[in-house]
């Protein structure tokens, strides 16, 4: 069993001789087990190791539970960190389930633990029978193909050594070699669905197929082999056209790109996508990417969904991806005179009075006759029913209309400045100037134009 182990770490979770392990150990049988062989491993010098022991305080016996754990590591001379938290008062804060809290909780105590103490792998005591559980509850979660790899022997900095070794061996072990462990009541609990699985659902299968869990964890390797393949295709297609905002708020694809490629592709680079921003790609299920291809394949060009903490849009001939839907905020403001104006698009707006043998200083310099156009001058985002007559057209026009002939994105059009002198539009600044004002020779002229918040005139 031993030898089977040394493979595993060295080979499958990619542990080299002299890093530091830490073994996160709850007291129950497999995190036991797990301990006890890695020690012996550690004797051997194949790496140092260091344990790691979280209370949930779900429990009466919790306590119980941690005592255990820091008397086994005692007894091995193998140095424990312990903590405890509420996951009850941690699960209606973040307004999730107590599994998902639970899970939250472990990761982020074990990932800043291993970091203080300088371990480079994390070990968790997932076995063969738990990956055949995981498989069952992502199908029965309505998980694509890439949900069924499952658990691998190394993700990042988590390892699982025995992933290969049944629950029944472990057991077997420990009773052989005289080891004692706790029990978890809450394992026994049929509120949590893994439980069921684990309790109602694998030995209903052991019925048709007594070799279920092995049967599943072949399945997965082989899904995981495929999706190995897969993933460079998606990081092919990532590398090359996706466009990432500033900060990496927001992520942007071509509609076009994702529609040229096959679908069983395009949702993989969909998956891709929410895997780049913050989060658990878990929380995302295969009815999520059906739903992001709806906007792909809908006949709307301005349509959004909201998934578990993430806003995708389509806008024209992009898609949009970010934790958060952009923030839209109403403004307006008096020009009592000229001057320079901060706009809340980061931009300022440029007034100035000029004679009229000045000519405009930038191209993008709009003028209007001063004594047609005079102070005050409103500017404001658009509103609706707003209507304005472009220059070179014949009428008025909605500025919907307007917006959705030029495929003008919503986000955009709301930060776009409307600048007025009474009920009349003059510009919408740095797109389409309005018909009428034009300046006289030799007449005073009031000159606008927008320039970036850091712009310097030389």
């Amino acid at each position: 069993m031993l030898k089977r182990l040394e493979k595993a770490v060295k080979n499958a979770c990619r542990v080299n001789p002299g890093e530091r392990v830490l073994c996160a150990v709850s007291g129950g049988a497999d995190s036991v087990a797990l301990l006890l062989l890695l020690k012996q491993l550690a004797d051997r010098g194949l790496f140092s190791l260091c344990a790691a022991h979280l209370d949930h305080c779900l429990r009466t016996q919790s306590g119980a539970d941690a005592v255990f754990v820091a008397e086994l590591c005692l007894s091995l001379h193998v140095p424990l960190i312990s903590e405890a938290i509420d996951v009850q008062a941690l699960s209606a804060q973040r307004r999730e389930g107590l599994e998902a809290a639970g899970r939250f909780a472990r990761r982020r105590f074990l990932e800043r633990v291993a970091q203080e103490q300088g371990c480079t792998a994390i070990a968790l005591a997932h076995h063969a029978d738990d990956q055949a559980e995981t498989v069952l509850f992502r199908l029965t979660r309505g998980s694509g193909l890439t949900g069924l790899v499952a658990m691998r022997h190394r993700s990042g900095p988590y390892i699982r050594p025995l992933l290969t070794f049944s629950k029944s061996e472990l057991n077997d072990w420990l009773v052989a070699n005289g080891v004692v462990w706790r029990e978890d009541a809450t394992n026994l609990d049929l509120r949590f669905s893994r439980n069921r699985i684990r309790q109602q659902v694998l030995p209903a299968l052991r019925q048709i197929n007594p070799q279920t869990v092995a049967a599943l964890c072949r399945f997965s390797s082989q899904v995981a082999l495929e999706e190995d393949f897969w993933r460079e295709e998606v990081d092919a297609v990532l590398a090359k056209h996706l466009v990432v905002g500033e900060q990496g708020a927001t992520l942007s694809l071509s509609i076009e790109t994702l529609l040229i490629l096959h679908p069983a592709l395009r949702r993989r680079v969909i998956r891709g996508l929410l895997g780049r921003l913050p989060g658990d790609l878990q929380q995302f299920e295969s009815g999520h990417i059906d739903q992001i291809e709806a906007l792909l394949l809908g006949s709307k060009p301005q349509a959004e969904t909201c998934l578990p903490k993430v806003w995708v849009a389509r806008r024209y001939d992009k898609l949009l991806i970010c934790a958060q839907p952009p923030e839209i905020m109403p403004f307006e403001f008096v020009v009592p005179k000229e001057g320079i104006y901060p706009l809340p698009n980061g931009e300022r707006l440029v007034v100035v009075l000029a004679s009229g043998s000045e000519s405009a200083p930038h191209s993008s310099v709009v003028e209007f006759d001063a004594g047609q156009v005079s102070f005050p001058l409103v500017v404001r985002s658009v509103r609706a029913g707003d209507r304005f007559h472009p220059c070179g057209m014949v009428g008025h026009k909605r500025l919907k209309n307007y917006f959705i002939d030029n495929k003008i994105p919503f986000e955009i059009r709301e930060k776009i400045p409307v600048v007025s002198a009474g009920k009349t539009i003059l510009w919408l600044a740095g797109e389409r100037r309005c018909e009428g004002g034009w300046p006289v020779d030799g007449r005073p002229k009031l000159q606008m134009r927008l320039e970036p918040a850091d712009f310097v005139d030389e």
